[in-house]
């Protein structure tokens, strides 16, 4: 599975109605991040950094509704 900016925009959607959590979140990067299967592949240097950014204990608390809701509008821009 390719992870898009599309698919990136529909998670912050997510995130942002309450249909997934933040630690939903965080485990979703973590498991595209460390995939040893194979199964997940980022489409660009973009997706792999926020996902790395929402993986990075240091940078977790950053992920509130305002932070998700302005990745989503500038991830909207670019599409």
């Amino acid at each position: 599975m390719i992870i898009t900016q599309t698919e990136l925009i529909k998670i912050c959607e997510r995130f942002l109605t309450d249909d997934l959590s933040k630690e939903e979140l965080m485990q979703f990067a973590k498991t595209v991040m460390f995939d040893e299967e194979n199964k997940y592949e980022c489409e660009d240097e973009l997706v792999e950094e926020i996902l790395s950014q929402w993986d990075d204990v240091h940078l977790q608390h950053k992920i509130n509704k305002t932070s998700i809701e302005n990745l989503k509008n500038a991830l909207e821009k670019l599409n």
